[in-house]
């Protein structure tokens, strides 16, 4: 307010030496320019910061720097402010009648200030000669036009007001602060200008008690005595000084003696306009709940004193407040609730600390509070407690299905619904599943750090995962599935996480890749004592099965099981085969072919090298009849209504028919077998996710109704037409190691006793991989079966094709097999079959002998037929002539030739 006073009067005195300078007037300036130069030479004027015209002859003294001129020419301001001004102010004698602003402000003046250098200054109305060396008593009413005068920062030892100067009515502001004044209190005040609005007697050593009753000054505003060792009671303001807005009587311990006692008065609520109330370092013991009527109050300081009492809640009234020292007293209790109201507009600043008697904690809203002193103290706002605050309010708290205690001023946050703590009021469980929740989560979960066990499952969550979760390192169960949230899971997410047991992030619409998170199930087995999970298997669930919501579902190779858009799941772990290194059913369909076929020829070198040891002194007829014998059991094996057969001829065409057949069975096979293949992130497969993962459950339960009997069903199914095949296969394969049949015939054995062991066994293996990746039932499994079988009996449909198609191409290679070819591959190789040549010459010699005899034989009965025609017909001839029972008798007679009796020998 000095300042603004000071700059408006020198702008105006500005002002009016410019008008002066354009306007000519003759004046003697002699005299006025000899006190100027006195004045110079007595302050150093040539070691001055600017002397800029000073002692300039040809220029206008209104023109020297730091001086302001009316139209006539009059000084009316001089400001040296700040000028290197060295010197004596006794010295100083100035006798300008115009002059109405005086700041020699921030110099190094020194000595006492004389009543004869403001003599002729009758229109002086602001004065600052504060900051320099000044000392005496200083007289403040020198000037019967005075308004404001700023001593400060001198070192006056006292001051003096005189009654009878005009000056007494007329100072409105005084600043005698920071000098050593040693006057008593009471003495300053009774003598003090009545029309004074500012009065600043700070940093001085003023003592003695405050005047009671206060004199009226009605129109101060400002009373600053801070910094003194004033003492004793407060005195009533509110008769004295009823428009008062400051008071500032605060740190008057300087010394044991000083310091302001007792109580404040309940009056004090009376002062409305009241904005500044400092009673800080004193030894009041108490203050009023009246006060928080002061609406217009902006800085309340008590600190420092002996106040030992409650907080009164009507201090959170105080609407208009913007500070708040109640620091370094004896309060008792809580801290009011009703500070919560400073934190709407936050702007109020609160400092409680050194009160050791509070109670904790703090109410929890005012922990929000950006300057509030209490706000890092761990016993009044604990951080977790403020952190689960944040959480409830982004996660819409309000609309939680029970939220018992949650932001409860003064309940430990340990009481909340959901939360557990350690020993040490630690947060180690946040269990809010199904309650709920929505809106987003907070990062300030983070500031969790003890936190073991956070489920927030089964709600309605929304937004990304905090990346601050991913600091929690001493967590061991993580629950956030079945809500809604998004986003991509960071690389390093879980790379702190070492701790973690379980993680449920299932039913979300989380996307990306989930790595650096070591996940064995011997890391598992080491259990927490949180955690009550019995299931590997449902240890690291996330949504990572197919069908997906995106184009490509989450990647996360360690989970354990793999959810899908439909809500099933499925166990992500190695099958049997992929234990063994081989990645997947197909790759070992062809390790299956190499390794059987290798095993197979191992096995016929074996038997072929143990038969040729064996055989080796059995007769040729002995041999001869063991080859026809496995001749016929090749073909009766192979089917003699299967395309197989014509494994056993040497026709290409039915080789090829036969070999397109195995080709097309095998071709089949292999599409189920890539339907089976154990792939959760392709949505290519036939795979059946038949595990559930409940909202209200921990574990995952395999909803399958597939159990024993299913699988007996199928090993009797499959048993009964597949074990034929396998068997009648390895049979024919070791008929290929006999040394008695031609390499040819060996090799066609191998072939197809190969083929149909191998196909069989490959059915058989398809079938099982394939129940196992869909069946989800027993009818199911023996529905798959039974279509599976189908394949082996394409054999079969295509032999019974071609004999629709061509049964006469079919019958002639079924007569051109194996036993006609080996007959006439086998004509000249043996001369011992020249002799059963020529033994069935003979044998076919006397078959045509016994036929001729025959022929004659018959000749001879149908010449004796004929002759007993003719005797009978005679006989009948001569029976007409005889009569009736004559003919009888030879009718009798007839039928008797007749007889098998007669009949016999004559065939």
């Amino acid at each position: 307010k000095n300042m603004e006073i000071r700059t408006n009067l020198m702008e105006e005195n500005c002002n009016a030496a410019t008008v002066a300078s354009s306007t000519p007037v003759k004046v003697s300036l002699t005299p006025i320019k000899d006190q100027l130069k006195y004045f110079y030479n007595h302050t150093g004027g040539d070691n001055w910061s600017n002397n800029s015209g000073w002692m300039n002859d040809t220029l206008h003294y209104c023109k020297w720097y730091g001086l302001a001129c009316n139209d006539n020419r009059d000084i009316t301001g001089i400001n040296l402010r700040n000028n290197s001004l060295a010197g004596h102010f006794n010295f100083i004698d100035l006798d300008f009648p115009w002059l109405t602003t005086l700041d020699l402000a921030e110099n190094k003046l020194s000595g006492i200030v004389s009543i004869g250098f403001a003599m002729f200054l009758r229109r002086l109305e602001y004065i600052d000669i504060s900051e320099n060396g000044l000392s005496g008593c200083a007289d403040l009413t020198f000037s019967s036009s005075m308004l404001h005068a700023n001593f400060s920062n001198n070192n006056f030892t006292c001051a003096s007001f005189k009654r009878y100067n005009p000056a007494y009515k007329t100072l409105r502001v005084l600043d005698l602060s920071h000098n050593s004044i040693k006057q008593d209190a009471s003495h300053i005040f009774r003598n003090a200008p009545l029309n004074l609005e500012e009065l600043i007697l700070s940093h001085n050593n003023i003592r003695g008690g405050l005047p009671e009753p206060f004199p009226i000054l009605e129109n101060i505003r400002r009373l600053d005595v801070s910094f003194n060792t004033v003492s004793g009671p407060l005195p009533d303001f509110t008769r004295s000084t009823p428009r008062i807005r400051e008071i500032d009587l605060s740190h008057q311990t300087k010394t044991k003696i000083g310091g302001l006692t007792g109580t404040i008065s309940p009056d004090f609520s009376r002062l409305q306009d009241l904005l500044v109330l400092n009673l800080a370092f004193n030894k009041l013991t108490s203050f009023p709940s009246d006060i928080g009527a002061l609406q217009k109050l902006k800085l309340l300081d008590l600190s420092s004193n002996s106040l030992s009492q409650t907080i009164p809640s009507e201090l959170g009234k105080l609407n208009a407040l913007e500070i708040l020292n109640l620091s370094n007293n004896a309060l008792t209790q809580l801290i009011p609730e009703s500070f919560d109201n400073f934190v709407e507009e936050d702007y109020t600043s609160i400092f409680l600390g050194g009160n050791l008697k509070l109670l904790d904690p703090a109410p929890l809203v005012l922990c929000f509070l950006s300057d509030f002193d209490f706000a890092q103290d761990n016993k009044k706002c604990p951080p977790e407690r403020s952190a689960l605050k944040d959480f409830y309010e982004s996660a819409k708290g309000q609309e939680w299905t029970i939220d018992t205690l949650w932001l409860d001023s003064y309940a430990s946050h340990c009481f909340w619904h959901g939360v557990d703590c350690s020993s040490s009021n630690e947060t180690v469980r946040l269990n809010l599943k199904n309650n709920g929740l929505s809106g987003t989560l907070s990062t300030t979960i983070g500031d969790l750090p003890m936190l073991q066990e956070l489920d927030l499952s089964d709600n309605d969550i929304k937004g990304f995962v905090p990346l601050e979760i991913g600091q929690l390192s001493r967590l061991v169960s993580l629950r956030l599935s079945y809500n809604e949230l998004t986003g991509t899971m960071p690389n390093d997410f879980f790379s702190n996480l070492t701790k973690l047991k379980l993680i449920q992030l299932h039913s979300n619409r989380i996307r990306g890749t989930i790595t650096n998170l070591e996940w064995t199930e011997e890391k598992w087995e080491e259990k927490d004592h949180l955690l009550i999970l019995t299931s590997y298997d449902s240890s690291f669930i996330t949504d990572c099965g197919n069908p997906s919501d995106f184009e490509k579902s989450l990647k996360c190779e360690n989970c354990t099981m793999c959810c899908n858009a439909q809500g099933n799941c499925y166990p992500n772990k190695d099958t049997d085969i992929q234990k063994t290194r081989i990645k997947n059913y197909t790759n070992f369909s062809l390790v299956y072919f190499a390794s059987f076929v290798g095993v197979t020829l191992i096995v016929v070198l074996v038997l072929s090298a143990f038969n040729r040891h064996k055989d080796r002194h059995l007769p040729g007829t002995s041999i001869r009849q063991l080859s026809v014998k496995d001749q016929k059991y090749a073909l009766g094996a192979l089917g003699a209504d299967s395309v197989y057969q014509f494994f056993m001829g040497k026709s290409c065409c039915g080789w090829s028919i036969a070999i397109a057949t195995v080709a097309f069975q095998l071709g089949m096979l292999l599409i189920f077998v890539n339907a089976a293949e154990f792939d959760l992130s392709s949505d290519k497969v036939d795979l059946k996710y038949t595990w559930r993962c409940p909202r209200d459950q921990i574990e995952c339960d395999d909803k399958s109704d597939l159990d024993w009997r299913g699988w007996i069903v199928f090993a009797v199914l499959m048993g009964t037409h597949l074990l034929k095949d396998i068997i009648n296969g390895s049979k024919m394969t070791i008929l290929s190691s006999k040394q008695r049949h031609p390499p040819r015939d060996r090799l066609r054995f191998f072939c197809g006793g190969f083929l149909l062991s191998s196909v069989a066994l490959f059915t058989m293996y398809v079938s099982i991989i394939y129940n196992m990746a869909i069946a989800t039932s027993n009818s199911e499994l023996i529905i798959n079966s039974v279509i599976i079988l189908f394949i082996t009996d394409t054999d079969e449909q295509v032999f019974d094709v071609l004999m629709v198609l061509n049964p006469r191409w079919v019958a002639s290679m079924s007569r051109k097999m194996y036993y006609d070819d080996k007959r006439k591959d086998g004509e000249g190789n043996d001369g011992r079959f020249q002799e059963l040549r020529n033994k069935n010459s003979r044998l076919q010699g006397e078959v045509d002998e016994l036929r001729d005899q025959n022929s004659e034989l018959q000749g001879e009965v149908s010449e004796l037929r004929n002759a007993i025609k003719s005797i009978r017909q005679e006989m009948m001839h001569i029976n007409k002539r005889m009569g009736s029972g004559e003919s009888h008798t030879w009718e009798n007679d007839d039928t008797l030739f007749d007889g098998n009796e007669e009949k016999t020998p004559i065939s």
